[in-house]
């Protein structure tokens, strides 16, 4: 439109790479069709036609950057190989510490979750109050840490093994334990857990010694009845009869169960036996081959053994009498009795008593 003030106005249409004729052909229709003639200039800048051959469409053309520089800005700012070193500051224990992370970004992370975790209250004190504090101070600190409040709390809240309950004889210790895990502000997780390992190497101490003793015991018997050959049952007969005739009943447990100083027990010591059996001859030579009852002689052999036989051995399968000698320990002492009674009559005989 002519007069009204207004220059023609420039339509343009994109399109795509392949269609950049058609988008031309559309432009220069649109001029034509708005009264005027393209203008020789837009903005200052001339705008080529496409008659021309120049694509007025094209995008101005960016230099392209060195590739490696690329790599770099987005690997982010370069750090020196002594980072390390350089923020330690010859502080060696701190550069311990960052040689764990590989990257000042990884330090940079774990520092980031650290004070998150700080904000959120994730992480308290361990430092328990002073020396000052007052015991309700105290109490709260421990409550808060999920700590048992007293020693007893940790006897009482004691998870052992496999359900297992502590027993009274342990009660001391567990006791005197807990002070100890209170004063160190042990958990009641940490106290169970140290209980259960004691009593763990406790029980595997006693199965080792338990183990020991059996082999000593067997060890002992080999080397006695290789010396004694055919007295070996009356002479174990002697030296089980002088101890309960001249040792109180408790005396003599304590003293057959007492043990060297290499843990051995001392009744299963081969010198034992021996020096026993010798004190035995020189009290009472004749007594040493009998059973021990009161007022027992050679004569009196016979008789037990066929008291033994007759009432014990023969009895009915299942009676008392029966049990009494093939069971229990009441048993294994008849049957020893029994043996040893036998070796003193052949060993009588041999003598021509």
């Amino acid at each position: 439109m002519l007069g009204n003030g207004f220059g023609s106005i420039w339509r343009l249409t994109f399109a795509p790479d392949n269609e950049s004729g058609a988008a031309d052909a559309e432009a220069s229709a649109s001029a034509v069709s708005d009264g005027g003639a393209a203008p020789a200039e837009r903005g200052g800048e001339p705008v080529r036609s496409s008659a021309g051959g120049a694509d007025h469409n094209a995008q101005p053309r960016v230099p392209a950057q060195n590739s490696a520089q690329d790599t770099a800005a987005q690997a982010g700012p370069a750090f020196p190989d002594t980072w390390r070193q350089d923020l330690a500051g010859g502080d060696k224990a701190f550069l311990k510490t960052l040689d764990r992370f590989d990257s000042p970004a990884a330090l940079a992370k774990a520092y980031r979750e650290l004070t998150t975790k700080l904000s959120a209250g994730e992480l308290r004190a361990v430092k328990p109050p002073g020396d000052n504090a007052t015991p309700e101070q105290l109490a709260a600190w421990r409550t808060a840490h999920g700590l048992p409040e007293n020693a007893d709390a940790y006897v009482g809240g004691l998870k052992l093994a496999d359900g297992m309950l502590a027993g009274e004889a342990n009660r001391p210790l567990l006791a005197s334990f807990a002070e100890a895990a209170l004063a160190g502000n042990w958990s009641a997780e940490q106290y169970s857990q140290a209980v259960r390992w004691y009593f763990a190497m406790q029980d595997q101490a006693t199965a080792e010694r338990q183990r020991a003793d059996g082999e000593f015991k067997q060890a002992t018997a080999r080397d006695l009845m290789r010396e004694w050959g055919n007295d070996y049952a009356v002479n174990r007969n002697t030296v089980a009869q002088f101890c309960d005739r001249h040792f109180a009943q408790n005396l003599k447990l304590d003293l057959l169960n007492a043990r060297l100083p290499n843990g051995a027990v001392l009744a299963n010591h081969p010198g034992f036996s021996k020096a026993i059996l010798e004190v035995a001859k020189i009290v009472d030579p004749r007594d040493s081959l009998l059973p021990n009852a009161s007022g027992a002689g050679l004569s009196n052999v016979e008789s037990r053994i066929a008291e033994i036989e007759g009432k014990y051995m023969r009895a009915a399968h299942g009676s008392d009498q029966w049990k009494t000698y093939w069971t229990g320990e009441s048993g294994a002492r008849m049957q020893q009795e029994y043996r040893g009674l036998v070796a003193a009559r052949e060993q009588t005989r041999a003598r021509g008593g």
